[in-house]
């Protein structure tokens, strides 16, 4: 089984990218984000999920292991394939699944494309208690400033969930922060 793939982008497909290693083109799909953040000739590696059926064989790609985990929870929930799966990561992304199905949020899903009401909360209901959500809070300015750092968002939320309450300032909380990362 695939589990990783690092190669050059050679190709941006509709919503797949073709990663050259060693002279073969894999075609990979991709959530959204990761498409878009993929430079042409750019070196770059993926966590693979690997789906084998009858009559196809198709590569599911993500640059954070966080989204992959994500993608094979919502393939547990009957009657969510991986395009819908794809789909529901685009539109959302990892962190705010796990906080609309934390807290039961169906709205967040009943816009994408393949999900529907029933769906939506079958997914709430089959995943509750089963993803875990970050306690740092978006709009937190440390949490920001990991974020452009290029920190992902679950990198950037432990590391500020585990700063101590008493330091405010938010310089001297990105240098704690680092450190906390760095360990």
């Amino acid at each position: 089984m695939i589990a990783t793939l690092t190669g050059t982008v050679t190709n941006k497909l509709d919503t797949s990218l073709v990663i050259d290693i060693n002279g073969i083109g894999y075609e990979v799909l991709t959530i959204v984000d990761d498409w878009g953040a993929a430079k042409l000739g750019e070196v770059t590696s993926f966590h693979i999920y690997e789906q084998i059926r009858e009559d196809a064989h198709n590569l599911f790609g993500f640059t954070d292991l966080a989204a992959k985990k994500m993608f094979i929870q919502l393939l547990s929930v009957n009657g969510v394939g991986p395009k819908v799966a794809l789909a529901t990561l685009s539109a959302a992304g990892v962190d705010r699944l796990s906080q609309a199905i934390a807290s039961g949020d169906i709205g967040l899903l009943k816009g994408v494309s393949g999900v529907g009401k029933k769906t939506a909360e079958r997914i709430m209901v089959e995943l509750a208690g089963k993803v875990t959500t970050t306690s740092a809070p978006i709009h937190d300015d440390t949490f920001q400033a990991l974020m452009g750092l290029g920190y992902t968002n679950s990198q950037a939320a432990d590391a500020v969930a585990a700063l101590p309450a008493d330091v405010t300032d938010v310089g001297e909380r990105v240098k704690l922060a680092l450190k906390v990362m760095n360990r």
